[in-house]
């Protein structure tokens, strides 16, 4: 007989001391009725976020510590609209099973955490606790929202991965200096109790607030429709950030226009690690975009290599133009339309605290 698995009994220093659910305010605003998308169409699609999906928060690849342990702050500088931002990132200390403190950067996990969460909301379990945008939801429930996305994670997996989000400090500053937000990816935590499991099992409830920016994205309505299951198919990282950063900012998708980025930028913003040779970053971008060619997204490109012919025609940047596929044309036309004539909306739904 095989003894269903229950999550380990949290000590304190594991968990966040936060309020219990229902000692939140809790609320629906019309805002979040049209960041939903019931129906059908939920079952591909979520949101992107203006400003905060552009920050370069996380990490892909090994990353070296301080005696196995400790990792440093990490600063890096990122565009949005044309305006220019730096964002320093305090990685995330957690207590492994060993009891020994550990430090983390975000990663593809939490990435994949994040959008899952993000996805919950789209399809309706979305609410506002004490004004913060936020989610409830079950580990099980996360856990086959990413399983559908092919990203199978244990409860341990996903439980670390959230509590990395809660604890890395993301501080966002303008050119000018001037602070835009010193927050944690995830600003309030909410993880079920062992007493919790032992009563309700995997419909044990588990609560996140998300990011102040997410918060304001969604009250001033800055988000986009984007294709959830396309952009987790991808098996490149390049792939999966250039398809979430054109299913938002490219707007004007058609088949006379065309959309056109630069190596540095796409290295900058993306927060990849600038290889020796720029070369070898070109082929990576090179064999992303195959795959964006494979996966019915992208139709053609064109790289145009930018030499330096002082130092003997070395690779300084590449300019690339996509042109995109009839099927992301016509995703993008929606995505235009539901952003101009949304649906009209109920007003505020308000959960009473119990």
């Amino acid at each position: 007989m095989t003894r269903k698995k229950t999550p380990q009994r949290q000590s304190p220093s594991n968990v966040d001391n936060v309020k219990r659910l229902d000692e939140y305010q809790q609320e629906k605003p019309m805002q979040l009725d049209l960041f939903e998308m019931l129906g059908l169409e939920s079952k591909s699609y979520s949101r992107t976020i203006e400003l905060y999906d552009f920050i370069p928060k996380y990490f892909w690849g090994k990353v070296e510590r301080i005696n196995g342990e400790f990792l440093r702050s990490v600063e890096r500088d990122f565009e949005c609209r044309g305006k220019k931002y730096k964002v320093r990132i305090n990685p995330a200390r957690v207590q492994g099973k060993n009891g020994k403190d550990r430090d983390y950067y975000p990663g593809q996990r939490e990435e994949a955490v994040e959008d899952g969460l993000r996805k919950l909301v789209a399809e309706g379990q979305g609410k506002f606790l004490d004004s913060q945008a936020g989610v409830v939801f079950t580990l099980y429930q996360l856990q086959q929202t990413l399983k559908q996305a092919n990203h199978t994670y244990s409860y341990d997996e996903i439980k670390e991965a959230l509590q990395i989000c809660k604890r890395t400090t993301l501080i966002v500053t303008s050119e000018d200096g001037t602070s835009v937000l010193e927050s944690n990816i995830f600003e309030t935590l909410g993880l079920a109790t062992f007493e919790d499991w032992k009563i309700k099992g995997k419909d044990a409830k588990c609560f996140v607030r998300f990011n102040a920016l997410v918060t304001r994205a969604i009250q001033q309505l800055d988000f986009r429709r984007f294709n959830y299951e396309k952009a987790w198919s991808y098996k490149s990282v390049i792939a999966r950030q250039l398809h979430k950063r054109m299913s938002h900012h490219y707007t004007q998708a058609g088949k006379d226009n065309s959309y056109t980025i630069r190596l540095n930028t796409l290295i900058r913003d993306f927060g990849i690690a600038r290889c020796p040779q720029l070369r070898d970053n070109l082929k990576k971008v090179k064999d992303a975009l195959e795959e964006m060619k494979e996966k019915g997204i992208v139709d053609k490109y064109i790289v145009e290599p930018v030499v330096d012919t002082k130092k003997h025609n070395k690779l300084e940047d590449a300019k690339i133009t996509l042109y995109t596929t009839y099927e992301f044309d016509m995703e993008m036309m929606e995505a235009n339309r539901s952003r101009k004539n949304p649906p009209p909306s109920p007003p505020p739904v308000l959960f009473p605290k119990r």
